[in-house]
């Protein structure tokens, strides 16, 4: 009766360890799905930034060559 009860023991602490690692994998499964979508939002936040600056230098850019070609234009006339 002894070996019956330690297998019965036994047999019931690797059905609920089994249990509890199933949970866990469960878990860290979600938790790292909410990790990776987390993570595509924060690069497609970095992407619209990353357009926007662009579209901002180019029109910096457009108004500073005007400015300088203004001013060279302007200084060629008075030479």
């Amino acid at each position: 009766m002894g070996i019956a009860s330690s297998m019965r023991d036994l047999t019931q602490s690797i059905a609920s360890s089994h249990e509890e690692r199933t949970k866990t994998v469960a878990k860290v499964k979600e938790e790292a799905k909410r990790l990776t979508g987390d993570a595509r939002d924060l690069i497609k936040g970095f992407q619209a930034s990353r357009k926007e600056l662009k579209a901002e230098l180019k029109e910096f850019t457009a108004a500073w060559q005007g400015l300088t070609a203004a001013k060279a234009k302007k200084q060629r006339k008075e030479d």
